[in-house]
């Protein structure tokens, strides 16, 4: 792994948006707040999955950056290592 070379940009201003859904689709929570969409995550049925979106925002409106990524496997495989 040491011939794995990365840049990493300076954090961005985005705002990133963490979303529960369940199985269908239907939001089951949303926010900001990562700790508590992981919070969320554990809470939900089997098949929720959270989703992560970046917005960016002027004085008056958000809109979207790029499209809504699915995080569920990421984290889950994270909690496994962590055990």
């Amino acid at each position: 792994m040491s011939n794995i070379y990365t840049i990493h940009p300076r954090k961005s201003e985005l705002i990133l948006l963490y979303e529960v859904v369940d199985e269908s689709g239907r939001a089951e929570w949303g926010g900001a707040n990562a700790e508590q969409a992981m919070q969320w995550l554990t809470l939900a049925p089997d098949n929720a999955r959270l989703l992560v979106s970046a917005w960016d925002s002027d004085e008056e409106d958000a809109h979207l950056v790029g499209q809504t990524i699915d995080i569920t496997e990421i984290v889950q495989q994270a909690r496994q290592v962590g055990r």
